[in-house]
């Protein structure tokens, strides 16, 4: 039995990393990346196809987990970005520059000015949402299987949550691949959802608020260096940035507050003034006036 049990649960692991790279197709199918062309720098805050044809490329090569492409540059494809210019030596600060575009031909031998328009990516908003709720799930139950991996407790009641998850992905996808019943793969992902995240937070206990005020800080940090990167960058064009400034040091005041509220384990508040943090700093990038 135990030697069954053991098989079953590696064929079921196996079958969810092909089912994970099947999630990153879901967002990359329809799309020629190789034919993206880019005639300007894109940055936290830029719209349009090109903007789209880079998430469609950045996610065909790995590097768009849980990014829609849906032409609006924002802070997951700026994460995105970073990743892959850091992956090739560039300078890693979010902005898809001449640099960037240079070393896209290289690697892809598209073309750099003009843009290619293409269709719409999704016609079926109920497809839509099962794809995007289906990678959410993969992406949950990855971070559960993690929890459990690093728990010294006992986690056999998360265990079996997961293991519900996992069972309730796998129906999802075939409801959206095979079944192409959308309604049904999308309550299914958003099971799998649920009881993945019921699983996490049982293996993260009472230490759950904390861990989720100082990761709500750590983004606020990132996206105070980006916005103020990306600040300098446009205050050496010419840019006006006055406004922008302002909003950064409004930022860099409330993660002090943060900060603070941390110290004194009020770990809510610390969270809360994080995001607000990390929100007056994207507002200080689409404040800067080209």
């Amino acid at each position: 039995m135990g030697i069954l049990a053991l098989t079953n649960k590696t064929m079921k692991t196996n079958i969810l990393k092909i089912v994970f790279l099947g999630a990153v197709a879901l967002f990359a199918f329809n799309a020629d990346a190789s034919t993206c062309g880019f005639s300007r720098d894109l940055m936290v805050g830029s719209r349009g196809e090109d903007v789209r044809c880079l998430q469609q490329y950045l996610t065909s090569v790995g590097y768009g987990m849980n990014m829609y492409p849906d032409g609006v540059f924002g802070s997951r494809t700026n994460q995105a970005v970073m990743l892959w210019q850091g992956n090739y030596g560039l300078q890693a600060y979010g902005t898809f520059d001449s640099a960037s575009r240079a070393k896209y031909l290289s690697l892809t031998g598209g073309y750099v000015s003009g843009v290619n328009p293409l269709p719409p990516v999704w016609e079926d908003s109920e497809k839509q949402s099962a794809a995007v709720r289906i990678e959410e799930a993969l992406v949950m139950i990855e971070d559960a299987r993690d929890e459990i991996d690093d728990s010294n407790d006992d986690t056999s009641s998360a265990q079996d949550s997961l293991d519900e998850a996992e069972d309730d992905i796998l129906d999802s996808v075939i409801a959206f691949y095979v079944e192409q019943d959308y309604d049904e793969a999308y309550d299914k992902a958003d099971d799998a959802f649920e009881n993945a995240e019921d699983e996490y937070d049982d293996v993260d206990g009472g230490d759950g608020d904390e861990n989720d005020a100082e990761d709500a800080i750590d983004d606020a940090r990132d996206a105070i260096e980006d916005a103020r990167d990306n600040i300098e960058d446009a205050d050496d064009d010419g840019a006006d940035v006055n406004e922008a400034e302002d909003l950064l040091n409004d930022a860099e005041d409330t993660l002090d507050d943060a900060e603070n509220e941390f110290d004194d384990e009020d770990y809510d508040n610390a969270e809360d003034l994080a995001d607000e943090a990390r929100d007056l700093a994207n507002d200080a990038v689409d404040a800067i006036n080209w």
